[in-house]
C-alpha cells in the first residue's frame, strides 16, 4: 500500500507552473492533481476497460492560457482526463493570481461554479496589459464516489490573434475568362495563431466555398480561389472576407481589415497585342476605273473637279486600276480612234490616284493578246509603266497584275489563259522590268482568281498549286476576289476562311506571301418589279438601289474588320465611282459616289470608309481583339465534303479589329453583325466594353450610321482611367471607331 503525504487541509498537491507558449492551442505545461485516498487497485483482466488512476497518478491535467483584446482579458482553462476517468464539466472554485510587472501579485479574483464546455473553461477578467504573469487554481469535484482534484498552471497574457486580409485580383477581365483571386492572410500582433475561413463573393453572393486556414502567430498563409467567372461585362467588385476565427480576434466587432473588396473591370473585348495579325497594313481602297475621262464615260468637264476633290477627300490607301491591251493599245483593232484618248484617260486615272496617296497597283485586265506574245506585249506594258513612274513621277505605282481572274472559265470549260501562257507573261514582264531598272519599284502579284468548282483543274487552288510549284521565285504577292449576296452573308465568311486558310496555312513557308483581296463587294439582284436589269443592283423587295443603303455599306465594314481579323494584308472594294468600264453606261451599279447627273452623290459606303481610312493608315500593324474563338479562325470551309459539315459558322455578333501606328496611334474600328441585315434603326443597341487599352488616355468615339442616314457623327469623348476600359454604346445599325486620331 502507497502511502499518501497530506498538507494541512488532508488535500496532496503535485504541480509545476511553466508559461504558456505562443500557439493558438496553449501548449503550457501540466499541472498534476492530487486525489483522496482511495483502495488499492485490484487485479484487471486485460480487456476490462481502463480504470480511473488512484489519486497520485493524474488522473486530471489542466493548461491555462490568457488573451487579451482591447477591453479585457480571457483565461482559458481546458482540463484533460486520463483514459477511464470521467470529463471535467464544471469547476467548483477557481482562483487567478495576477502578478504585476515587478513579480509580485497584483490582483487575486475567484469565481465558483465555472462552466466547462467541450473540456474549456473561459473566464472573463478586466483587462491585463500584455506580458504578465497569470496563475490559476481549479478545484475540480468529479467521479463516483466524488473526489477533489486541484490543478494548477501558470501562463503570460498574450495579445489575442488579429488578422487581416489582403485580396489580389486582376484589373481587367473578359466575360469568356475565368480568373484567380489570391488572398493573403496574415496574424498582425506576433502572439498567437488563429484558424479562419476565407470567404469570396461577388454582388450575388458567394463566388466559391470557403477555404479553412491556419494562420502563425506573426506569420501569413495565401488562398487561391481559381477559375472564378464573371460574365457580366460591367466593373464588378468582387470581397474577400475572412470569419469564425478560433480564437476570436483582438477587436472582433472593429475589425475593419478582416474583408477588402476591389473590382475586376469585367469587358466583352479586349486588345490583344501579343496578337499581331498583320505587321505592315497593305491599306484599303478601291478600284478606280481608268476610264473616267475617257470617251466612252464622257461625264460633264466641269463637273470633274467635284468628282476629284471627293475622290482625294476620302484618302485611300490602296488603289487598283485596270489597263486595258484592247481599249488602250487597239490590240484587237477596234479602237483606232479612240485608243489615245483610252490610254490618256488611265494616265489621268492613275495620276488622280497618285495625288489621292495610295499605294497603287495596275492591273493588266486581259491577256488574250498578250498570251499569244508575251515578250512584245510585255516590253509595251513595261513602257506605260516606265511613263508613268519615270516620265510622269507617279511613284506610288507599286504593284501589277496580269490577268483579271485568269482562271475563269468559258463555255468550253477552259480557263483564259493557260498555266504555261501565265507564266510566260510574268517571266517575260519581269525581265522587261528588270531590263529598264524598275523591278525594284514594282511588286508582281499573282492570281486575282476566283473560287470555281473545288478539285478541278481551274480551282483557285489548282492555280495556286502551280503557282507555288513554278512561279513563286517571281511573284512578290497573291490576290483573290470575294463578292456575295447582301441576303447570304455567310458567303463572305466562307470565301474569308477558306482564302485565309489556303494562304496562311496550306502554302508552304516559302510560299507564304502578303494577300490582297483585290476585288470584293456586296450584291443585290439584276432583276426587281418594273425596273430595268442592272447587274447586280437591286434590295428586294423594294427594289432599292443596293448602292444607295446603309446595309450594303454595313457590310463592307464588316467584311473589311473580318479581313483584317484572318490577317489579309490589303483589300481593294468594287468599285469608287460612277464610270464606264467596256460596255455599256448601265451595265453594273456598285459605286460610292453616284452619276454626275446626281452631282456625283455620296452614297452611304463612301462615308463609312471615309470614317475608317482617316483613323487608320497603310503601313500600321494590325492587332487581334479578343476573345478569339474556334468559330473566328479560318479554314477550309469550302473543300470539305462531311455531311453535315465539319466547320463551325460564326455566331452574329460583336466584330473589332485594332490598328496601331508608329508613334502610339490607336484605333479600335468595329460594329455588331446582329445588325447587317438592318434597313433602317430599329431602336436596338449593341453595348461595347473593351478591355487593355492604354490607361488614363482620352479616345474619340465617332460613328457611322448612328441615325440610319450613313453619314458619319462624334459621338463623345471617352477616357480610359487606370484599367485600360472604354465603355460606349452604339446603335446596331451603325459601326464605330475609338481612336487616339483627332476626327472632326
Amino acid at each position: 500500500m502507497r502511502r499518501q503525504i497530506k498538507d494541512r487541509e488532508g488535500i496532496h498537491v503535485v504541480g509545476r507552473f511553466t508559461p504558456v507558449g505562443r500557439s493558438v492551442l496553449f501548449t503550457g505545461a501540466v499541472v498534476v492533481v492530487a486525489l483522496t485516498a482511495a483502495a488499492a487497485p485490484s487485479a484487471v483482466l486485460a480487456d476490462d476497460p481502463p480504470v480511473c488512476p488512484s489519486s497520485d497518478d493524474a488522473a486530471y491535467a489542466m493548461t491555462a492560457g490568457a488573451l487579451t483584446g482591447p477591453s479585457r482579458t480571457d483565461v482559458i482553462l481546458r482540463f484533460t482526463a486520463a483514459p477511464g476517468c470521467d470529463a471535467v464539466t464544471a469547476v467548483k472554485h477557481v482562483q487567478i493570481k495576477i502578478f504585476a510587472e515587478t513579480g509580485k501579485v497584483a490582483g487575486v479574483v475567484n469565481f465558483n461554479d465555472v462552466a466547462v464546455e467541450a473540456g474549456a473553461a473561459d473566464v472573463a477578467l478586466g483587462r491585463i496589459e500584455r506580458g504578465r504573469r497569470i496563475e490559476a487554481d481549479a478545484a475540480v469535484q468529479t467521479g463516483t464516489p466524488t473526489r477533489a482534484y486541484i490543478l494548477r498552471d501558470a501562463t503570460t497574457s498574450l495579445f489575442r490573434p488579429d488578422l487581416a486580409v489582403t485580396a489580389h485580383v486582376p484589373v481587367q477581365t473578359l466575360t469568356t475568362r475565368p480568373v484567380t483571386v489570391t488572398a493573403d492572410v496574415a496574424e498582425l500582433r506576433g502572439d498567437t495563431g488563429a484558424t479562419a475561413e476565407v470567404s469570396l463573393a461577388g454582388p450575388l453572393g458567394p463566388l466559391a466555398d470557403p477555404v479553412a486556414v491556419t494562420v502563425p502567430a506573426g506569420g501569413h498563409v495565401q488562398v487561391t480561389f481559381s477559375n472564378i467567372a464573371l460574365t457580366s461585362p460591367t466593373p464588378t467588385e468582387l470581397e474577400v472576407t475572412v470569419t469564425a476565427a478560433a480564437p476570436e480576434e483582438y477587436d472582433a466587432a472593429n475589425d475593419a481589415n478582416n474583408a477588402q473588396s476591389a473590382t475586376v473591370e469585367v469587358t466583352r473585348n479586349e486588345l490583344a497585342r501579343s496578337r499581331l495579325l498583320v505587321e505592315t497594313l497593305g491599306g484599303y481602297g478601291f478600284q478606280f476605273n481608268h476610264h473616267l475621262y475617257a470617251p466612252i464615260t464622257n461625264p460633264p468637264p466641269a463637273t470633274l473637279p467635284d468628282l476629284e476633290a471627293k475622290v482625294k477627300a476620302l484618302e485611300p490607301q490602296f488603289v487598283r486600276i485596270f489597263y486595258s491591251e484592247n481599249w488602250e493599245a487597239n490590240a484587237d483593232g477596234t479602237h483606232a480612234t479612240d485608243w489615245p484618248a483610252n490610254l490618256d484617260s488611265f494616265k489621268r486615272v492613275v495620276a488622280l490616284a497618285n495625288e489621292a496617296g495610295p499605294t497603287i497597283v495596275i492591273a493588266y485586265q486581259s491577256t488574250t493578246f498578250a498570251k499569244a506574245n508575251p515578250t512584245l506585249w510585255m516590253s509595251r506594258f513595261a513602257d506605260v509603266l516606265q511613263d508613268l513612274i519615270v516620265n510622269r513621277g507617279l511613284t506610288n505605282v507599286h504593284w501589277v497584275s496580269l490577268g483579271n481572274e485568269p482562271n475563269t472559265v468559258n463555255n468550253a470549260g477552259n480557263a483564259t489563259v493557260t498555266f504555261a501562257q501565265y507564266e510566260a507573261l510574268y517571266r517575260a514582264l519581269d525581265a522587261q522590268l528588270r531590263a529598264r531598272g524598275l523591278r525594284s519599284q514594282i511588286g508582281l502579284i499573282g492570281g486575282d482568281l476566283v473560287q470555281n468548282t473545288e478539285d478541278t483543274p481551274n480551282s483557285h487552288r489548282a492555280w495556286f498549286d502551280y503557282m507555288v510549284a513554278h512561279m513563286n521565285d517571281v511573284l512578290d504577292a497573291w490576290s483573290e476576289h470575294i463578292y456575295w449576296n447582301y441576303d447570304d452573308p455567310r458567303r463572305m465568311e466562307e470565301r474569308l476562311k477558306d482564302v485565309s486558310y489556303l494562304v496562311h496555312e496550306e502554302l508552304p513557308e516559302s510560299a507564304r506571301k502578303p494577300t490582297f483581296l483585290m476585288e470584293y463587294g456586296v450584291r443585290g439582284y439584276t432583276s426587281c418589279g418594273a425596273q430595268p436589269n442592272l447587274k447586280n443592283a437591286y434590295y428586294l423587295p423594294d427594289c432599292t438601289d443596293l448602292r444607295r443603303m446603309p446595309l450594303a455599306a454595313f457590310q463592307k465594314l464588316a467584311f473589311v474588320i473580318e479581313s483584317a481579323q484572318l490577317g489579309f494584308d490589303a483589300v481593294s472594294n468594287w468599285d469608287l465611282y460612277w464610270s464606264t468600264y467596256d460596255r455599256t453606261k448601265a451595265n453594273q451599279s456598285f459605286w460610292m459616289i453616284g452619276p454626275p447627273e446626281e452631282g456625283w452623290a455620296l452614297y452611304p459606303s463612301y462615308y463609312a470608309f471615309q470614317l475608317l481610312l482617316q483613323t487608320t493608315s497603310r503601313g500600321w500593324q494590325v492587332l487581334g481583339v479578343d476573345p478569339w474563338t474556334p468559330a473566328d479562325e479560318a479554314e477550309p470551309i469550302a473543300r470539305q465534303t462531311a455531311d453535315p459539315p465539319t466547320w463551325i459558322w460564326d455566331q452574329p455578333e460583336q466584330e473589332l479589329t485594332a490598328y496601331n501606328g508608329p508613334g502610339g496611334q490607336l484605333t479600335i474600328v468595329g460594329l455588331d453583325t446582329n445588325g447587317r441585315a438592318l434597313v433602317a434603326p430599329d431602336g436596338a443597341s449593341s453595348d461595347y466594353s473593351i478591355g487593355g487599352l492604354p490607361p488614363d488616355t482620352t479616345f474619340t468615339l465617332a460613328l457611322w450610321n448612328a441615325t440610319g442616314d450613313g453619314t458619319n457623327s462624334v459621338a463623345q469623348t471617352i477616357t480610359t482611367g487606370a484599367a485600360g476600359v472604354a465603355r460606349f454604346s452604339v446603335p446596331l445599325q451603325a459601326a464605330f471607331v475609338l481612336t487616339t486620331v483627332p476626327v472632326s
